[in-house]
């Protein structure tokens, strides 16, 4: 590793795959797609044990390497088995992965974007001396307001407000390294050239006005990341004024407030009522229920069969899929009506 790597952190659906795709355009820079190493390797290493052991190091490489998510990251997964098979230790399997990426595109330096590893830029940064955290922010309401409509996440504006504040505050805790920068989204699509130099400088590395330039990327996870691959546009930005109702803005600004401030999003609705927060509490407690309820085989291979990620993730997948076959059908049956409900 020639220099030390970069990770792209923050709350979901603040525009960290729109950021890899350009750093990914660099000719020295291999951004690897999301890995959620720590999450489903990392912070399991107890239950994988002591990767000294070559049967322990087997076992983790064929779970990890069988599961949809690794799939989509087009890597030779026969090439990157035989070398993770070698490696003694989990910042050396997680290394060796960031290194297969950046070689297979005849690169020198590597990364990866994945936002949940928000909560773990601290190990990062002790595993990686002078690695850079850049932290991308984006408005709290445009992140609810995306993330209500993905298949993936709670259907509690609440839930998601609370997802903002906390990956926030969780990349916020490496402020203090050299490496860390915080970039806002709004001004990354606003004026991208002046941010990418920016970012450019803070790696040590050349700009080239290339990285703005759309590319068709090798994989695509869905037809919503292609929009990531299309020429920069501010069209997305303030786009919760049309998605959101005020009570919804309201419950955002009260749950998100502080944080707001310190990233220096102001608020726009006068306080939710009392009423309003108890309501939405309750049901943002009924999310969470419902949420363990679809989850729940997959809950219990992570508590009881650990190391099985392969079926955890299968039944995780199965609930995402499930949703996205019926928002397609609803979709389908909109489209052959005369006319939207909504037109009523």
């Amino acid at each position: 590793m020639s220099k030390p790597p970069i990770f792209i952190v923050g709350a979901p659906r603040s525009g960290t795959t729109l950021l890899r795709n350009m750093l990914n355009r660099h000719p020295g820079i291999a951004i690897c797609g999301e890995t959620q190493f720590h999450r489903n390797v990392y912070s399991r290493r107890r239950a994988f044990g002591n990767l000294a052991d070559p049967k322990n190091r087997e076992r983790l490489v064929h779970e990890y390497l069988s599961t949809e998510r690794i799939g989509r990251l087009g890597m030779d997964l026969s090439k990157l088995r035989g070398r993770l098979v070698r490696a003694d230790s989990y910042r050396d399997v997680f290394t060796g992965i960031l290194e297969h990426c950046a070689e297979s595109q005849g690169k020198l330096r590597c990364g990866e974007k994945t936002p949940q590893h928000a909560v773990f830029t601290e190990t990062l940064c002790d595993w990686y001396p002078g690695a850079t955290i850049i932290h991308l922010v984006r408005d709290p309401r445009d992140v609810v307001a995306s993330l209500q409509r993905m298949p993936w996440a709670s259907n509690s504006v609440v839930t998601n407000a609370r997802v903002w504040v906390s990956r926030n505050a969780a990349a916020g805790r490496s402020s203090h390294r050299p490496g860390y920068l915080l970039v806002y989204y709004e001004t990354l699509v606003t004026r991208p050239e002046q941010e990418l130099a920016r970012i450019c400088t803070h790696l040590g590395e050349e700009y080239f006005s290339s990285m703005l330039i759309p590319q068709e990327e090798r994989i695509t996870y869905s037809e919503r990341s292609k929009r990531s691959q299309t020429a920069i546009t501010s069209d997305r930005l303030g786009k919760w004024k049309e998605q959101l109702s005020e009570a919804e803005v309201a419950l955002i600004e009260w749950v998100a407030g502080k944080s707001m401030g310190a990233f220096g999003y102001g608020a726009t609705v006068k306080q939710a009522a009392r009423l309003t927060i108890v309501r939405s509490l309750a049901l943002a407690a009924y999310d969470a229920v419902c949420q363990r309820i679809h989850h729940f085989p997959a809950v219990l291979y992570r508590l009881l069969r650990p190391t099985k990620l392969v079926s955890e993730e299968f039944w995780v997948f199965r609930r995402i899929r499930d949703q996205d076959r019926a928002s397609f059908a609803g979709d389908r049956l909109l489209s052959g009506s005369k006319q939207s409900p909504r037109a009523n």
